[in-house]
């Protein structure tokens, strides 16, 4: 158990050192605030009449507007889109309908372009016509092994 006859020292001190009031000026201070203050507002100032002097020549000496803008006429194609989603949405609008409407490609030569799904209808039907075959086509035998390349007698083989 503590006893509570414990005497306590004193805090050590020693009276020889002491606050020394001289660490710093408030006087000083104080004048160095207000004149960093009073430097920025005039730094402000500066600029805010620089910017207005270089608005001022930049409106003398720009060239006037183009003409379009002043008859209120649209500059030539291309153009950026103010709404490319809406042009999206009536591209596939557009395309979804070619798609599966009937209308005529050519009325003159009589082409019609009809649905997609009415196109995969007929081709499952009546299947794919044959395709003529190009001038000059080889074919090689799969079981042949070897395939033209191109390069044949240009360069020779690596050895085994």
């Amino acid at each position: 158990m503590a006893s509570s006859n414990v005497l306590q020292e004193p805090e050590p001190r020693n009276d020889d050192v002491h606050f020394e009031h001289t660490d710093i000026d408030i006087r000083h201070t104080f004048i160095t605030g207000v004149s960093v203050l009073i430097g920025i507002w005039v730094v402000i100032l500066l600029l805010y009449f620089l910017f207005a002097y270089l608005a001022h020549e930049r409106a003398v000496s720009s060239p006037p507007p183009l003409p379009y803008h002043a008859q209120g006429n649209l500059p030539p194609y291309p153009r950026l889109q103010p709404a490319p989603h809406k042009d999206l949405e009536a591209l596939r609008a557009r395309n979804n309908w070619e798609l599966s409407h009937y209308y005529w490609v050519d009325k003159a030569k009589g082409t019609v372009a009809i649905p997609i799904e009415r196109a995969m209808d007929i081709l499952a039907a009546r299947g794919i016509p044959p395709q003529k075959q190009p001038p000059k086509l080889v074919l090689s035998q799969p079981e042949a092994g070897t395939r033209q390349t191109g390069f044949e007698g240009k360069v020779a083989p690596e050895p085994r």
